[in-house]
């Protein structure tokens, strides 16, 4: 064609039967050639030519549809909605009528509220958490809104004779549902959670033998009895867990929504998400989340990550243990994290979208508000009033905590032993009332006792010494004396050495709407989660005698403008961060996460079908978009020429070149280029000396095509091993710059080295540090790399464990646009087969996206045949890619499938 000249020019579509029509709805086309090869971008004449053959032109888009942001979700809370909220104990106290001679119930703020608090025998019984407790129940004001059933334990071994009358009470005058558990295996199953988890949770490190044995799945048959009941354990914590969910299954309904909470219930998202396939599930941590290094110590860690993985939310009271999570996600499973906008975490597991979310929780602020109006609550005041005049003390300080050592009781006594030592003039003045709320286990056995012991020879001491400065309280106050002593209070004082959900410092400040109160001032150790939230609260380390007392003259001393401040701060977040607000945007989030994902075209039953964890099930169900083989296998039988490209990590490794589960499919491999019409291309970034070492066993090598370092060398099908050919030419004067930029985070970030014998690239790896460290210097250096390089013809990428600067150009999906083209020309194919595995090969999937979008029918012989495209990332999601796979056995399954169609076919032409 002459070139620089415009020209005119119309197709010409030629029938299976011979017969030709001209493309009539479009005028001439115009194009003007311009050197020895002009590419035509002619979108229309596919949509024309479809027309005219009768069939529908389906438009692909060219990326992967990904809808609206879940924040653009338009959802309401219906009557029609459902939720269970699972508990390891409902919020009901049960006790025996002798005159009526059956079980009476109550909720638990009832009781609460006038007799002092949870009580068995008049004995507060441990809990996970028992401020969690006043949250589940809490949650009952949602029923103006929705259906909402209660799921869990009453706390008593419920004879069998009286439980059908017991269910059928609950159900229906409490809506709750109870799980009924024998003595000793409920027993059994609270020691497990006390005093083996909840140590762990809140950061205590296991060195106890016992610790381990708890957790063995299977002892030697020597073992002794006790070990064997030990190791029983975990078996058991799995079995409750079970128990549980049971009656959810019986009673799911579609869509349902489960709410579960704490550390008793950490395997019911992985037992319930494979019973009930579209539950949404959200779990709720009332209690902190160690770090990595603590949670390591677990030896089942990676079974209970993958069942909270398999929650559709996951909630924390604070971002820093929502963070010790994600790390561990990454440190022990690999997985990648990333912020949403809306405030959410994102994370995928094996195709299942999990969202992380922290936000802490606040109270009820409308009902105590109208509680603490009562008469009673100011006749209890000025009783405490009339007790401090009668003392002559001026200074009240207040602490209400648990007996046990995670409260910090003892740090706070020395704390205050220090106060009065340094400061005299409190020694006179001051009072404070410690709270220490005695706690027994499930035979009535007082739990602690030792640190019982600890706090009352401090009590002791500072009575010799100072006397009338201390009074300890054994017994949990009722609601009334509660919130007078905390109206007439100058400090709060919360000591804790780690604690998940402590809800007392919200009620200390609203208890200063109480007639005459002081509108004390909160001190709050910031190892409490509730110290990061509250405005104002001052945070201060309990584990210095002489800087906590400090710390307690510093908020004795704060100015009165600077405390009426702050207290108007602190009770407008009281007032307006209610549970039942909390609770609402936690549900509203889970329908606009859910109801995107379905806009989004997800199969949410499909996605939670087979959810990985205790239930061992297999990965191809997982995921409404996994790549399903039958279909693959169907449209290489009926198809002519074929595509195949393939990421040779996918077949053989450096690790793994003389394994032997990597030559099948190298054995399938070579089947596969035997048949006529099969192309076969294997991509990588190593040097061709590296790829020619792995695949040296290949028999049919030379009918392999093979692209080394990025495609900057390649071989066609059927060339010689040793005829390459090369991209483009390119200039490596960026290197030079890049490796004086990488060695600096080399010698300063352990385990990394740069990768430096690549003709186009250069690469900084960083997969043998910490991996958080890692991705954080890698960050780092593509940030510098790319404001270095910006005005240099190269890419500055980030991959999964390094970063690499390439010249422009060179990169896998510029050599696949290149072989497309090149094979389009001598007729096309009407089957491709891709498969890859990492960030870097999302260029060939937009390459191959956009053919498809192009080309969906292609002649051949004659007659149209639609072209068939399988796109399909390895293990990493989301991605550009229409399908999945989730493990190299899966890969390595496929392979073989196909050289089985192919043997078939060739025996069948034979």
């Amino acid at each position: 064609l002459p070139s620089g000249r415009l020209l005119e020019y119309k197709y010409l579509i030629r029938r299976g039967g011979g017969e030709f029509d001209w493309e009539t709805k479009i005028s001439n086309r115009q194009c003007t050639p311009e050197g020895t090869l002009t590419s035509l971008e002619d979108g229309k004449f596919n949509e024309e030519r479809a027309k005219l053959l009768n069939k529908d032109f389906v438009s692909v888009p060219r990326v992967r549809r990904m809808g609206r942001h879940f924040t653009d979700a338009e959802v309401s809370i219906e009557k029609s909605d459902s939720i269970y909220i699972l508990s390891y104990r409902l919020p009901i106290i049960t006790e025996w009528d002798e005159a009526k001679g059956k079980y009476v119930f109550q909720w638990l703020s009832f009781v609460s509220e006038t007799q002092g608090g949870e009580t068995h025998r008049n004995k507060v019984m441990r809990s996970m958490s028992r401020h969690g407790m006043y949250v589940v129940e809490s949650l009952r004001e949602l029923r103006d809104k929705c259906k909402v059933w209660y799921v869990g334990g009453l706390g008593l071994d419920i004879p069998a004779k009286y439980r059908e009358a017991v269910t059928e009470e609950l159900g229906s005058k409490f809506q709750c549902v109870p799980v009924f558990l024998e003595g000793s295996k409920a027993r059994d199953f609270e020691d497990f959670c006390h005093d083996t988890l909840k140590p762990i949770f809140h950061f205590v490190h296991p060195t106890s033998q016992e610790v381990c044995v708890s957790f063995n799945n299977a002892l030697d048959a020597g073992a002794r009895e006790s070990s064997r009941t030990e190791g029983a354990k975990w078996q058991l914590y799995c079995a409750v867990n079970l128990e549980y969910i049971q009656p959810i299954v019986q009673n799911f309904n579609d869509g349902d929504s489960v709410f579960a909470f704490d550390l008793e219930l950490l395997m019911v998202p992985t037992l319930l998400g494979s019973r009930a396939r579209t539950a949404n599930i959200c779990f709720f941590f009332n209690t902190p989340f160690p770090s990595a290094e603590i949670f390591r110590t677990i030896p089942v860690r990676k079974q209970i990550l993958r069942s909270l993985l398999n929650a559709d939310f996951i909630q924390f009271h604070c971002f820093t243990y929502a963070r010790h999570f994600l790390s561990c996600c990454t440190t022990l499973l690999g997985l990648e994290y990333r912020p949403t906008r809306g405030g959410l975490i994102h994370l995928v597991f094996n195709g299942h979208h999990c969202h992380v979310r922290a936000s802490h929780v606040g109270i009820d602020a409308v009902r105590l508000g109208t509680r603490l109006h009562e008469e009673t609550v100011l006749v209890e005041q000025n009783k405490w009033l009339a007790k401090l005049r009668e003392s002559n003390r001026q200074v009240l300080l207040v602490g209400y905590d648990d007996m046990e050592p995670l409260a910090g009781i003892t740090l706070k006594l020395k704390a205050f032993r220090s106060l009065l030592q340094n400061f005299p003039v409190y020694r006179t003045t001051a009072l404070l009332v410690q709270v220490a709320i005695t706690l027994h286990d499930s035979l009535g056995n007082v739990l602690h006792s030792e640190y019982v012991d600890q706090v009352h020879s401090l009590r002791d001491e500072i009575d010799s010494l100072y006397p009338g400065c201390l009074e300890l309280v054994h017994e949990k106050m009722a609601f009334t004396p509660r919130c007078a002593l905390f109206s007439v209070s100058d400090v709060l004082i919360n000591s804790a050495v780690r604690h998940g959900l402590s809800l007392v410092p919200f009620e200390y400040v609203l208890c200063s709407e109480v007639g005459e109160s002081k509108k004390g001032s909160l001190l709050l150790s910031e190892f409490a989660a509730c110290s990061r939230v509250i405005p104002g609260a001052m945070r201060f380390s309990p584990w210095k005698d002489e800087d906590a007392s400090k710390a307690i003259v510093k908020c004795l001393r704060q100015p009165h403008h600077e405390r009426s401040y702050w207290h108007e701060q602190q009770t407008a977040w009281c007032k307006n961060n209610t549970v039942l607000r909390w609770a609402e945007n936690i549900l509203d989030d889970m329908k606009k996460v859910r109801t995107t994902m379905v806009e989004m075209g997800e199969d949410v039953k499909r996605s939670a079908s087979c959810r990985v964890g205790l239930v061992k099930s297999t990965y191809k169900e997982i995921s409404s978009n996994a790549l399903k083989q039958e279909q693959v296998f169907r449209a290489y039988a009926e198809t002519k020429t074929r595509l195949i490209i393939l990421d040779v990590d996918l077949l053989i490794r450096p690790k793994d070149e003389e394994a032997s589960d990597a030559r099948p499919a190298i054995k399938a491999l070579d089947q596969l280029v035997e048949e006529r019409g099969n192309y076969v291309f294997l991509l990588s970034n190593e040097t061709r000396e590296n790829l020619l070492k792995w695949l040296r066993n290949m028999r049919n090598l030379e009918k392999v095509g093979l692209a080394a370092e990025d495609g900057y060398y390649y071989k066609w099908p059927g060339s010689p091993v040793d005829r390459w050919d090369i991209r483009k030419e390119v200039r490596t004067d960026f290197k030079d710059i890049s490796n004086v930029l990488m060695q600096q985070y080399a010698v300063r970030t352990n385990g990394t080295f740069v990768e430096d014998d690549k003709v186009a690239s250069i690469t900084w790896h960083f997969g043998n540090t910490n991996r958080e460290f890692g991705q954080m210097q890698g960050k780092e250096l593509l940030t510098q790399l790319k404001d270095t390089m910006a005005y240099l013809p190269v890419d500055v990428v980030m991959g999964k464990s390094f970063v690499r600067v390439r010249h422009e150009g060179v990169n896998k999906g510029t050599l696949v646009k290149h072989i497309v083209s090149h094979y389009n020309v001598r007729g096309g194919a009407d089957f491709i087969l891709c498969l890859a595995d990492d960030r870097m090969d999302e260029d060939v999937f937009v390459v191959l996206r956009d053919y498809q979008h192009d080309v969906q029918y292609r002649v051949f012989q004659g007659t149209e045949q639609e072209v068939r495209v399988f796109l399909c990332t390895v293990g990493r999601q989301p991605s550009l890619a229409a399908y999945c796979l989730y493990t190299l056995d899966d890969v390595h399954e496929l392979m073989r499938g196909l050289s089985v169609q192919t043997k078939r076919k060739m025996r069948d032409s034979s």
